[in-house]
């Protein structure tokens, strides 16, 4: 009896979520077919049914996925031994060049982030507030040292994330070397509005930057 190829079926389908997602980022979810997409992930429709029960199942695969991706790299970058500015940069850093890297999913997700607290949008919500939730705390620890001003730290995440969606909507077809300048400008901007004088001194003495390029690296589109 032949055994199942699991990296092979991996790779289908992640070339199944990939296609749909280009597709469902230019057309509306009504104009989508499961036709179009098996055509284009070059599967049988069949083949396509064995990975996603229907198309919904498929839309909600994309986002969810890749917001669960997203979640487990920002976890595995968090060092609650460094300075929360070393946090803080790179959480700005990554979720910038995430975004960058799958273009097609950030503009699916940019469309339906004021209504995936939904049926059957939930999972994905819980998903996105614990991302908010790794920010929040980088910035709690961060006014707690007296290292950034204080403010309502979950009003801030919010503007935070905010302006890191327009400068991913600002970075389509840049660049590498732009997009790399401008995340560097956004944890900058970000760094002039909260900062306090100590934040600006580590940032002058580049105290903010261990392990950031190596990270960076990782994140961002080849």
């Amino acid at each position: 009896m032949r055994r199942p190829d699991f990296r092979k079926r991996a790779e289908r389908r992640e070339k199944i979520l990939t296609v749909a997602a280009e597709l469902f980022a230019r057309r509306s979810f009504h104009e989508v077919l499961m036709d179009d997409v098996a055509f284009f992930a070059n599967v049988s429709k069949g083949s396509l049914y064995n990975y996603f029960a229907n198309k919904e199942e498929l839309y909600i695969s994309i986002i969810l996925e890749r917001m669960t991706s997203l979640l487990e790299q920002l976890k595995n970058r968090i060092d609650h031994k460094q300075t929360p500015l070393i946090n803080l940069r790179r959480l700005i850093i990554h979720i910038y060049s995430f975004m960058c890297k799958y273009p097609h999913f950030f503009q699916i997700w940019y469309r339906e982030k004021l209504r995936c607290d939904q049926t059957p949008y939930k999972e994905i919500r819980r998903t996105y507030t614990e991302i908010k939730q790794l920010l929040i705390r980088a910035l709690e620890r961060g006014m707690a040292e007296g290292i950034l001003r204080e403010h309502d730290a979950r009003l801030v995440a919010d503007l935070i994330l905010g302006i890191i969606d327009a400068a991913v909507l600002r970075a389509e077809g840049r660049p590498l070397e732009e997009q790399r300048r401008e995340r560097r400008l956004v944890y900058e901007f970000v760094l002039d509005a909260l900062g306090t004088a100590r934040a600006h001194e580590l940032h002058a003495l580049g105290k903010d930057e261990p392990g950031v390029e190596e990270e960076e690296r990782v994140a961002v589109k080849k």
